[in-house]
């Protein structure tokens, strides 16, 4: 198969990123090769749901409320595209790199756990996780595993004709906490919520001391994330950038790479990892 990255881009990484210390920030680009589908491209989920009503709190109530079928049927299909997911070679690379000492952590705006699948432990998940619970009380997290998720998904969509048989199902996989006794919930940021203070402050911290920012996967038009590469630079770090595409911050990165994720993730780690 014939490379992707030029002699010069090879030249640029090898010089920069050898013996560097190198942050990463991924978008949904990069689990559209898993099958996780772009929200808001052909297919995705914003094409089917409304993302003003099916991503925000307010409207998930309203609609279990007037519509609990539609609910039933969002749930099914949001996790029916996160259990058949699996890491591809854009995240097995990262994690070599990882492993490697090359790159220090991960910065990702998404919310499918496949850093993790893939064997990246440095991850910074500025949206939260879908496979992961949060009590709204005492914020106290547990993992939501893929077989329990689906297992969730697929009873929702057996009840999906009675609301009470619906409400019991969300109580059995959302239950109350023992220690505050608030509702657990889904741990992902929705429309009109704060990302975490924690998860944006290791996030910054990261970036201040980041030799190159690799940026993979990413349009770079959703803020607070977008804004991340401009701090990264103001604070004198090379932007190397891997899409298929040009991003919004296209023009200020040294280094644009065209290509898939998957394909030159890979390169990237043969160079480093020689």
């Amino acid at each position: 198969m014939r490379a992707i990255i030029s002699r010069q881009a090879g030249d640029f990484i090898r010089q920069h990123c050898k013996d560097a210390n190198v942050v990463c920030l991924t978008g949904a680009g990069i689990s559209y090769e898993s099958g996780i589908p772009l929200f808001r491209g052909k297919s995705g989920l914003w094409e089917k749901y409304d993302p003003d009503v099916y991503a925000t709190m307010d409207g998930l109530i309203s609609v279990f409320r007037q519509r609990h079928g539609d609910l039933a049927k969002f749930v099914f299909d949001f996790y029916s595209l996160l259990y058949k997911a699996r890491p591809n070679p854009a995240h097995t690379s990262l994690a070599a790199l990882e492993s490697a000492g090359i790159v220090r952590s991960v910065i990702t705006q998404n919310i499918d756990n496949l850093h993790q699948e893939a064997g990246s432990r440095a991850v910074i998940e500025l949206h939260g996780n879908a496979l992961r619970i949060r009590c709204l009380g005492c914020r106290k997290t547990f993992k939501f595993e893929k077989e329990r998720s689906k297992e969730m998904a697929e009873l929702l969509k057996k009840n999906m004709g009675s609301r009470m048989k619906l409400l019991k199902v969300l109580s059995r996989y959302f239950p109350r906490c023992k220690d505050c006794g608030s509702r657990f919930r889904i741990d992902i940021v929705l429309f009109g919520e704060a990302l975490s203070e924690n998860e944006l402050s290791a996030a910054y911290e990261q970036l201040a001391q980041c030799d190159v920012l690799l940026i993979v996967g990413s349009s770079l038009l959703v803020y607070p994330a977008a804004g991340l590469p401009l701090y990264a630079k103001d604070k004198g770090a090379k932007l190397i950038e891997v899409n298929t595409g040009i991003s919004a911050l296209s023009d200020i990165c040294d280094y644009s790479i065209m290509g898939k994720a998957g394909i030159v993730l890979p390169e990237i780690a043969g160079i480093l990892c020689r």
